[in-house]
């Protein structure tokens, strides 16, 4: 069970918990709260360990793209220094190995852009969902304090 259906049954539990005469305050199980919000507690390691996780993936694809950049400018060097060779042929052999380490810095650049960004969307998301909860947590001790 993870954390949102814990907090769902939280909600559940107070949305079913017998309600006091002119009032919107409710009685609730303390007990059957408090074994929830113990669940909830074992399973926010979990939480913060894909936080992990999702930081290491980035440090990898960010790892992973730095090094076939770093292979595709080897490679455009190699082929320009094979491609030297006549007047003619050599200048077009340099615009040619420019063009290819023009478009590995480009894909290099890309594919780092794109490993930040996705990193940053899945660490932003997973802050957010974080943040939910906490609220929620947050609003549900507060309420059971107010009883």
């Amino acid at each position: 069970m993870d954390i949102l259906n814990l907090l769902e049954r939280i909600e559940d539990i107070i949305e079913d918990a017998s309600k006091f005469p002119l009032s919107s305050k409710v009685m609730v199980d303390k007990e059957e709260i408090l074994e929830v919000i113990n669940e909830i507690r074992l399973k926010l390691p979990d939480e913060i360990n894909r936080a992990s996780w999702v930081a290491k993936e980035r440090q990898r694809i960010l790892n992973e793209a730095q090094s076939e950049a770093d292979d595709l400018i080897e490679k455009a060097k190699e082929q320009q220094k094979i491609l030297i060779e006549e007047s003619e042929i050599t200048r077009q052999a340099k615009d040619y190995a420019n063009q290819l380490i023009q478009e590995a810095e480009q894909r290099a650049s890309e594919m780092k852009t794109g490993a930040y960004n996705y990193s940053d969307e899945i660490l932003s998301k997973l802050q957010d969902k974080i943040k939910e909860i906490n609220n929620i947590i947050e609003d549900n001790r507060e309420e059971l304090k107010n009883m």
